[in-house]
């Protein structure tokens, strides 16, 4: 078994990390948007949590998958 096997994070398929990091960064960008009455480090911080389990949660699923093959 080699080290680099295809579960690894991919490294040759940066276009894989796209969709994860976009849509973690409109749920950030759509929380700070809806809540202006919202003091700044709040809205960061949920900002920041959003962005995080949004785009952890999408690389983690296309990194589980196969779904880009074919």
């Amino acid at each position: 078994m080699t080290m680099n096997s295809s579960r690894s994070l991919p490294q040759s398929k940066p276009r894989r990390l796209i969709i994860p990091l976009g849509g973690g960064l409109l749920a950030a960008v759509l929380i700070v948007v809806g809540t202006p009455h919202v003091a700044w480090y709040i809205r960061a911080a949920l900002a920041v949590i959003a962005f995080v389990y949004i785009a952890g949660q999408s690389a983690a699923y296309l990194w589980s998958s196969d779904a880009d093959q074919g």
